[in-house]
Order: C-alpha cells, then sequence, then structure tokens
C-alpha cells in the first residue's frame, strides 16, 4: 500500500530534522564532517529519504549554513533599530555582514557564490517557513533585504536609501553595487584561503575603507 502524502506540517518538520541535523555536525566538527549518511542516521531517516528533499550534499549544506546567516540577521536586528542616517546604516548592516562571514567564511561563500548562490533566494523563503520563529525583523529595508538570495539584489536594496537622501545618484548605483560586493567577494575568498593569518577585524576594517572610498566618508 502506497504511503499518504506527507502534509506540510510532516514535510517541514522532515526538513527540519535533516538541517538540524547537518548544522549540528557542521558546529561541532566542520563542515568537511557533513555527509548523507551522518545526517540521515542523526535525523532518523534513510539515505535515499534525504533526497526527496535536497539534490545532493552541497544544497543541504546551503540550508545547514543558513544557521550562521541567522545568527547575523539576529545581532544585526537589534543594532539597526538605533540607526536613522542611512549611511551609518548602510556602513553597519556591511559590518556586521564581515563580522559574520569572515568567522564562517565557507559557509559564507556557499551561500552567496557558490554551486546553488542561483537558488538561495529559494532556499531562504523554504528556510523561514520551516523555521519561522527565526524571521523577527520588522524593519521594512531588513525584510525586503531578507528576502533576496542575489547578494546584488540585496545591497541594492539596502543602498535604496543611500539614493532618496541624496548620498547616491541613482545612475551611479549599480556600478557602486558591484564595486562594493566585489570587494567583499575578494576579501572572503582571502579569509578561506588565509585563515587565521588573516584578522577579522583587519578585514572588516578594510572592507569599510572600500565603502568609505566608494562612497566617500561621512
Amino acid at each position: 500500500m502506497a504511503r499518504h502524502p506527507y502534509s506540510p506540517e510532516e514535510r517541514n518538520q522532515i526538513l527540519s530534522r535533516f538541517i538540524s541535523a547537518a548544522s549540528q555536525i557542521m558546529e561541532e566538527e566542520g563542515m568537511e564532517a557533513v555527509t548523507i549518511r551522518r545526517v540521515a542516521q542523526m535525523a532518523g531517516y534513510r539515505s535515499s529519504t534525504l533526497y526527496h528533499y535536497f539534490q545532493d550534499l552541497d544544497h543541504l549544506i546551503m540550508y545547514a549554513s543558513m544557521k550562521y546567516f541567522q545568527e547575523y540577521n539576529h545581532r544585526l536586528a537589534v543594532y539597526i533599530t538605533q540607526l536613522t542616517d542611512p549611511y551609518r546604516r548602510f556602513c553597519a548592516i556591511w559590518e556586521f555582514f564581515c563580522d559574520a562571514a569572515f568567522r564562517h567564511p565557507e559557509a559564507f561563500f556557499r551561500l552567496f557564490f557558490g554551486r546553488y548562490r542561483d537558488d538561495l533566494e529559494e532556499i531562504i523563503r523554504i528556510y523561514y517557513e520551516v523555521f519561522p520563529d527565526e524571521f523577527q525583523s520588522t524593519d521594512p529595508i531588513m525584510q525586503d533585504m531578507l528576502s533576496h538570495g542575489n547578494i546584488l539584489r540585496r545591497n541594492q536594496s539596502i543602498m535604496m536609501p543611500l539614493v532618496d537622501a541624496g548620498y547616491v545618484t541613482e545612475e551611479r548605483l549599480p556600478i557602486l553595487n558591484e564595486i562594493i560586493v566585489n570587494c567583499f567577494q575578494v576579501l572572503l575568498e582571502e579569509k578561506m584561503n588565509r585563515g587565521d593569518a588573516l584578522e577579522n577585524m583587519e578585514l572588516i576594517e578594510r572592507h569599510q575603507t572600500y565603502i568609505e572610498t566608494v562612497l566617500g566618508s561621512r
């Protein structure tokens, strides 16, 4: 007899167990320790079941990497409400983002520049369906940013208040957006390649300097 189809609640519960198991392994042993077999065993399912929900190991790790992204979101949501100036808000968002990314460079590289980067918007949507309590931001700019997967679109959304306030012209927005994101990618790759030989604060300060150079210091 065929099994009845899973309800949305049952499906989300299964996804939650797989993602949580992968996250736990990543946290305790590192990303390289995550395997399909170990995740399935920890979640209490067969490996074949996992493939009904994830394309492969990289796809699963994308979801598990959202844990580190959520840490950034929570810290920023608390702090960002205190800032009203759009330039200071923009710099603070990037400072918090870089701090999280340089502490977990492999995870953030996979999320924003890896194999499944074009699927990130869908991954974010599904992740918040599975873990709805983790979406807590009430700031409209933050909500708009969190809805985008593509990092260029995310950055453009938080740059729009700079246009409205006259810090940046709408014509120059696309190129400035690309420069800021590309600078971040270079620093992130440096961190991945050199590890603890590079201080995170040094990289954060370098990116803030790039922003100030591109937009003009305030």
